[in-house]
């Protein structure tokens, strides 16, 4: 029996299958040939998930749904036999949609929302499991693991706070698995996985094609895109596929003209410790002047890159692929903008900002037969590098250190004259990570009754880290007070840290750049080895159950320093070292990370006082004792913290590493009533691993209040997620309809929360367990073949998150117990029309397709400073945001704001800002013929804003904001032979 299904544009014919025929044990469907057969096969036979905007195929004028073939299990198999919460998006349907980009890639997985700074700058949370966005600028020194998983085919490249964001071309499809997936895919998958699957070779036919996209964006530049692929087949065994694309898309963010003048309200707020001259008073303030940036449309971004993928097929059960991908991000300008400053889509920055973020990813698989056994080895190694400047001004609205750097006055003598001067500051990053994995698994064939898989992973993961902090106003406020006191490189001058401190894990040699008053200097090193297994049981003809499980073994390391400028002043303190010309050493007063956790494990590992009171920094080549643990205390008080439970070292190794070993588990009982319909229930874990902190053990600067006790923790522990799915997946013949649905509730124990206090507790950002939440949801999707020519698809999820438990330490600051989760709203979901028809003038298939995406209103953050945050900007710009904010209940921190001129100070609100509800609209026409498409598109119809407040390592408030309404063309030929 033949069967043909058409789209427009491409036809193509497929025979029918057993769809229950054994299926392979790849997680990465490898061999073109094979899995074309075997997904055509199954969309024969079974209805499927929604593949493309409307395939509708035709069998004795039936309308039957397309499927996809999916490994969301690591087997191959129909999406509708696979008893998991899921989404899938196939090639055509990517393409047909217009997503090419991370961003995009969320735009239509309702219950999947990204929070960030910009492309390559942002995570992804599944089901409301959002906490506290991470700092861009220390991402990476401050090492918190995403809790959604990013996967290109087999290898996992998720990196905390800045994502991999791949450019989606010549993708086989995208599959989103929902709830905790660990047992299977590990580390970060705790509540869900995003996996990224690439077109393989294939030997059976010549495959080539070209994409072309130009775009025209209202107040914004233009945009084009160009991409193109081959796939060659060199032998009856051997076949290569290549991949090429260059895009640049136009920005639409204004940096207007701006001026910035520090307020002495707010800095002398911040200056808890009293580290620097008074702001209020000072004989001269200099202001900043972004003149020489402003620039309309200034947010620009490029993908470069490409994909070389070889595949050798024996013909005799047996595949071996082996696969390169590269990319180059580049950006430029700021993808924030600042609310209030009276203009759409613009921004006040003072410093220019780029980033170039290269990737390299090279993996091998090799799978086979032996016996009755399905084998597949799978590899890979991952490198990136990223080198980054960003505006770093709005430091002077929240440091506490800032008239230190920005003014000359002595605190020693106020009659001192008290110079302050150019405010602008920047933040320059070098980040090199790499990656390496293996996995091995073995699986019985899938017709069995008893069907086992089972395996091992091993994962190496290295990241160095420089990170530069450079203020312009340090070397006229050092000199004025010290003669040549300059940190240019030319020999004379402060060396502010320039003698790398001689500890593990520092990677910067020689002199730092001019103006760097700070930098932090890391690797952070991750090895972790675990065993996984699966064992299935058909019980009956109805009834199926499954036990998953994994063991693992995760050793994480943190080592470097934080050199920063203390004693490069007035000789403040005893330990004001100078080199043999006189000048200052600034490396006196590090923060050396791999002495100070090596010394708090030896302690957890001894018990003796000793070892904290006697701790000195490696530095103190004058003689002078030094305490290692500084900040708002001392080696005694960092020991009193111990003893009155206030810092925990239980986790810590005498090595001061981290090293946690655990078994998760997941069950699933399956029912499929009739052959059309399945219901499953699912209990589940997953887990993020620990992370360790630059500054474990420091007591907060301000000892009052919420802060009274508060110490820095040295781990952040494990949050583990537990959850409990009830899933429906159907397909209606007769109305020719799936649906999909699941109801879940998680529970998250020990939320890891990134926070960034410097007036308060620690002037580096750190991560603490904020308590316990819990989330209940469901998600649902359909597809809908209406008539022969109409198709309809939709997705949808409700979401309800609370918070159930507050650390008492963080009573305060974090938002109370009953307050939602961050980015988690309510309703979100998405609803595709697709109408195709024929054009019998032209001979040609056309198509409409209009698409709505609605998100739900939600708030940000986890931290209540939002009222504090708005009164920081009225002090310094006389302005208000134009942010709803919303009262959490109770008070935050301990600073009091003044609402108005004549009103008295107080605490502000426990508050958070509220993200507006945004509906955008997508509309599209297109004509194909002879393999050629043409298309007319508008992306945001409607221009919705779509703003969502970042409040992560920001004093006052910034938004980021969706694309204005975009027009534009899309051209594409494919040829097969």
């Amino acid at each position: 029996m033949k069967l043909v299904a058409s789209t427009a544009g491409k036809r193509f014919a497929a025979e029918e299958t057993n769809p229950r025929r054994p299926m392979r044990a790849a997680g990465l469907a490898l061999g073109s040939r094979r899995r074309t057969r075997l997904s055509v096969a199954v969309s024969a036979a079974v209805l499927g998930v929604p593949v493309g905007a409307g395939a509708v195929a035709e069998h004795s004028h039936e309308r039957l749904l397309e499927t996809v073939v999916v490994t969301a299990t690591k087997r191959e198999a129909s999406a509708q036999d696979v008893p998991v919460a899921m989404n899938a998006l196939r090639g055509e349907t990517l393409r047909d949609l217009g997503i090419e980009t991370f961003d995009e890639y969320v735009e239509y997985l309702p219950n999947v929302v990204s929070a960030g700074n910009g492309p390559g700058q942002k995570e992804i949370y599944v089901r409301g499991s959002a906490t506290e966005q991470t700092s861009i600028t220390v991402s990476t020194a401050q090492g918190l693991s995403p809790g959604v998983a990013l996967y290109l085919d087999e290898q996992p490249v998720s990196f905390g706070g800045r994502n991999l964001d791949v450019y989606g071309a010549d993708l086989e499809r995208i599959e989103v698995l929902f709830g905790p997936q660990g047992t299977l895919f590990g580390a970060s998958s705790q509540s869900g996985i995003l996996r990224l699957i690439t077109r393989q070779p294939n030997p059976a036919r010549f495959e080539a094609g070209v994409n072309a996209r130009y775009g025209v964006t209202r107040g914004g530049a233009d945009s084009t895109e160009v991409d193109a692929f081959a796939n060659i087949p060199l032998t009856r065994s051997l076949a290569a596929r290549a991949v090429v694309y260059s895009v640049g898309h136009g920005g639409w963010i204004d940096n207007i003209p701006a001026t910035f003048t520090p307020s002495g309200e707010v800095v002398d707020r911040n200056n808890v410790g009293g580290y620097g001259p008074p702001l209020t008073g000072a004989d001269f303030i200099e202001s900043a002047r972004n003149d020489a940036i402003v620039q309309d449309d200034s947010n620009d971004v490029s993908y470069r890159g490409g994909r070389l993928g070889l595949l050798y097929d024996s013909g005799e059960s047996w595949e071996a692929l082996l696969q390169h991908s590269a990319q180059t991000l580049a950006t430029e300008g700021s993808f924030l903008v600042d609310p209030g400053v009276g203009e759409e889509h613009a921004a006040a920055r003072f410093s220019p900002e780029s980033s170039r973020d290269d990737f390299g990813l090279t993996t091998w698989t090799v799978q086979g037969r032996l016996r009755n056994l399905d084998v597949i080895y799978t590899g890979g190694h991952l490198t990136r590098d990223v080198d980054a400047t960003i505006d770093f001004t709005h430091y002077n609205n929240g440091g506490g250190y800032i008239t230190y750097y920005l003014c000359s006055g002595n605190i020693f003598d106020p009659a001192d004259a008290n110079n302050c001067y150019d405010p602008t500051k920047q933040y320059a990053e070098d980040t090199q990570a790499k990656r390496t994995t293996h996995e091995f698994r073995i699986a019985t064939e899938q017709s069995q009754r008893v069907r086992l898989l089972g395996g091992v992973y091993a994962n190496e993961a290295e990241h160095r880290h420089l990170g530069d902090f450079q203020y312009a106003s340090a070397n006229d406020a050092f000199a004025e007070h010290i003669s040549n006191y300059r940190n240019d490189d030319s020999g004379a001058g402060f060396l502010l840290g320039n003698e790398t401190l001689p500890t593990a894990g520092a990677n910067s040699v020689g002199p730092r750049p001019p103006a760097t008053v700070f930098f932090n200097d890391f690797t952070r090193t991750v090895e972790e080895l675990a065993a996984f297994g699966e064992i299935a049981v058909d019980v009956g003809q109805r009834w199926s159950v499954a036990l998953s499980a994994r063991r693992y073994d995760i050793t994480s390391r943190l080592q470097g320093a934080a050199n920063l400028s203390f004693g490069c002043r007035y000789g403040i303190g005893p330990n004001a070292r100078r080199t043999d010309d006189g000048r200052c050493n600034g490396t006196d007063f590090s923060n050396d990370v791999s002495v100070r956790l090596r010394t708090l494990g030896l302690y957890n590992a001894s018990g003796d006082d000793g070892v904290i009171l006697n701790a000195r920094s490696p530095n103190g080549e004058d003689g002078t004792p030094r305490d290692l643990f500084r900040g708002g205390g001392s080696n005694q008080a960092t020991l009193n913290a111990i003893k009155n439970g206030s810092l925990d070292l239980s986790r810590l190794r005498r090595d001061g590493a981290v090293q946690e070993v655990d078994t998760i588990m997941k069950a699933t009982l399956n029912w499929q009533p009739n052959d059309e319909t399945r219901l499953f229930v699912t209990y589940a874990e997953g887990y993020r691993p620990a992370t360790l902190n630059r500054n474990a053990g420091q007591l907060a600067n301000n000892q009052t209040g919420v802060f009274e006790g508060y110490a820095v923790p040295a781990v952040a522990v494990t949050d583990h997620l537990r959850s409990w799915e009830l899933g429906l997946k159907g397909n209606f013949p007769a109305r020719h309809l799936r649906l999909n649905a699941t109801a879940y509730a998680t529970r998250i124990e020990n939320l890891q929360v990134s926070r960034y206090d410097p007036s308060n507790v620690a002037f580096l950002i750190f991560v603490e367990n904020a308590g316990d939440a819990a989330a209940t949801g469901v998600d649902a999707d359909f597809e809908w073949a209406a008539s022969r020519r109409l198709t309809l698809t939709g997705a949808f999820s409700w979401l309800h998150t609370e918070l159930v438990r507050v650390n008492p330490q963080l009573d305060g600051i974090v938002v109370p117990v009953g307050s939602e989760l961050p980015l988690a709203p309510r309703f979100a979901g998405n609803l595709r029309a697709r109408y195709a028809f024929a054009v019998d003038a032209f001979g040609a298939d056309a198509y409409v397709q209009a698409v709505v995406n609605h998100r739900g209103r939600s708030v940000s953050g986890m931290v209540g400073s939002a009222e504090f945050m708005e009164d920081t900007l009225y002090r310094q710009a006389g302005r208000h945001s134009g942010l709803k904010w919303r009262h959490e209940g109770g008070t935050f921190g301990t600073v009091p704001i003044r609402a108005g001129a004549t009103m008295a100070s107080r605490l502000p609100a426990n508050s958070r800002f509220v993200n507006p509800a945004a509906t955008t609209f997508n509309l599209s026409f297109g004509v194909a013929k002879d393999g050629w498409t043409a298309e007319v598109f508008v992306d945001n119809a409607s221009g919705e804003t779509a703003e969502v407040v970042q409040v992560t390592g920001h004093y006052v408030p910034v938004v980021t904001v969706q694309r204005p309404r975009t027009i534009g063309l899309r051209l594409a030929f494919r040829a097969d032979g």
